[in-house]
């Protein structure tokens, strides 16, 4: 039996999906760990057959090293913290609107961007920054969504 609750399973299983998309997809990431894309794939679902397996913490923390966020570790030390429900935060008009002030950091960082035509090393590396930024607490979002509570 898992020591951690079915919510902190699951923000820790969207995390991990969220890592991978911000290394670019499962393959990409397979690529940077040295591990199968069916073995990564398996520690990001949330079906039955996978429901108790995660990503190991070597792991977890070369993505959260490659990826220049703190993905898992963020999702781990609140599944740490069990007096603290985890949430994105109390769904209020004011978190919401942070949440769209985060999508449209992502929106004007690619504007600026692709302002000159051309989209160098440093530009997509911003970009990428402010996705996986909006990847987390989307990710979050969703988690509360999932529990259907507020």
């Amino acid at each position: 039996m898992r020591a951690i609750s079915d919510v902190h399973a699951k923000i820790i299983k969207a995390a991990t999906a969220a890592a991978y998309e911000a290394l670019g997809g499962v393959s990409r990431a397979a690529e940077a760990l040295g591990v199968r894309s069916s073995t990564l794939t398996k520690y990001a679902s949330e079906g039955e057959e996978w429901r108790e397996t995660f990503i190991r913490m070597d792991l977890a923390v070369e993505l959260d090293r490659r990826t220049g966020h703190p993905f898992l570790m963020t999702a781990m030390s609140e599944a740490i913290r069990e007096d603290a429900a985890p949430s994105f935060g109390s769904i209020t008009a004011l978190a919401i609107l942070r949440l769209d002030g985060i999508l449209g950091d992502v929106v004007r960082e690619v504007a600026k961007a692709i302002e000159d035509g051309h989209l160098d090393a440093a530009e997509r590396r911003a970009v990428r920054e402010r996705i996986a930024a909006a990847h987390r607490d989307l990710a979050r979002l969703d988690t509360v969504m999932i529990g259907g509570a507020l």
